[in-house]
């Protein structure tokens, strides 16, 4: 009896771990559209976060967070609004975007090797530090940036010339190419 339910434990881990990996892709895929459709609002958005994500820097600093890597990580948060002097288009081969790359990884195991030798924090205050001061800016982001057109393969060409796609959209339209290529080799009408 043990081993079924045991087994019926792991399958509903793993059904509720595909659950919620799901939600949150088409809730990132929902907030693109959003952004597509308000590009001036979400620039506000985001600058107004960046500045929220300072103050939660300090609160946690006068928490007796590490310092040094306060002041790091608030420099990181405002050298990504560096992307918004063409904000939302974006060259994926230009400086500012690899740098911001770049830093968002180094912040990410910045913070990760500093919990990892302080284990005194909980668990929870771990996580929430990582999403709202590591996370939210750059995921914000990288969900809002629309590349170029000229520079993805993926770019369209509709009727009034170049249609800008969203990166996330971009991603998922990589994935959908398959099937709509097989749709179009079986439908009778593709000739």
């Amino acid at each position: 009896m043990a081993v079924f339910l045991g087994a019926l434990a792991t399958l509903g881990w793993v059904l509720g771990a595909a659950f919620i990996v799901f939600s949150i892709g088409c809730g990132l895929y929902v907030i693109s559209e959003w952004v597509e459709e308000y590009p001036r609002q979400t620039r506000k958005l985001i600058q107004s976060s960046v500045w929220l994500v300072d103050i939660v820097h300090i609160l946690a600093a006068l928490d007796g967070v590490s310092l040094w890597r306060v002041v790091a990580s608030m420099c990181a948060n405002h050298v990504y609004t560096l992307n918004f002097e063409t904000f939302p288009l974006i060259q994926t081969t230009s400086p500012v975007l690899l740098g911001s790359c770049a830093l968002t990884v180094g912040n990410h195991f910045m913070w990760f090797f500093y919990f990892v030798q302080n284990l005194r924090h909980p668990f929870g205050h771990v996580c929430a530090l990582m999403f709202f001061c590591v996370w939210l800016v750059p995921l914000a982001l990288f969900v809002s940036l629309t590349p170029v057109d000229a520079s993805l393969p993926s770019a369209r060409r509709g009727d009034e010339g170049r249609v800008r796609l969203n990166m996330f959209k971009t991603v998922f339209a990589w994935f959908r190419r398959p099937d709509e290529a097989r749709t179009r080799q079986q439908s009778p009408h593709s000739e």
